[in-house]
């Protein structure tokens, strides 16, 4: 199985200065285990000092950040809020936009800080100044671009086929002539019936 690279670049928020990732690592996302190991697949987070994925014990999981983890249902390993006593939220799909401070990194905020400001000083000197919100964008091979263009946190539910945004605190779903279902085909969404 081929290991994807992420490249989920930049933390940097007004009060903690997020981690502005660049998910380009070696440890795979879509890495599958063995069928034996399915019930006792590790929940990963990511280290931007390797640049990898790191498994971490369930009960250090924080409920409300983004995490790696197997998904039976799909047969592979997806990105996903923790939700807390082993539960997860729908799967993030490919296109899916997300704050790098809803991660929880391997590294503390001030180690991540620096790595950042090292790796990614120029974008993240303007994004401050232009009023740019740092995000990363989930590709079809399971890791995390930073999106260099001004958008919106948006998430596409792997699950239920349906994408939303979120314009302020307003979460709004987005709709197309035939209803709310998308599927996700060559880097672009399509209307599903």
């Amino acid at each position: 199985m081929r290991s994807a690279h992420f490249l989920f670049h930049h933390i940097v928020s007004p009060v903690l200065f997020l981690s502005g990732v660049l998910l380009s690592a070696a440890s795979g996302a879509n890495e599958q285990p063995k069928a034996s190991e399915t019930g006792n697949a590790p929940i990963r987070r990511y280290d931007p000092m390797t640049q990898s994925l790191k498994p971490i014990a369930a009960d250090k999981v924080m409920a409300g950040k983004i995490y790696n983890h197997y998904s039976p249902r799909h047969g592979e390993y997806v990105w996903a809020y923790a939700r807390g006593g082993g539960d997860w939220s729908y799967a993030l799909g490919p296109g899916s936009t997300e704050s790098p401070e809803n991660f929880d990194l391997v590294t503390p905020p001030a180690i991540t800080r620096a790595l950042h400001e090292q790796r990614f000083g120029d974008w993240l000197a303007r994004s401050r100044r232009e009023g740019i919100p740092i995000l990363a964008r989930l590709v079809a091979d399971g890791h995390w671009e930073l999106l260099q263009i001004r958008s919106v946190r948006s998430h596409f539910d792997l699950d239920a086929g349906y994408r939303w945004e979120w314009h302020g605190t307003h979460q709004l779903g987005i709709l197309h002539s035939y209803g709310r279902r998308w599927r996700y085909a060559d880097g672009k969404y399509y209307p599903a019936r």
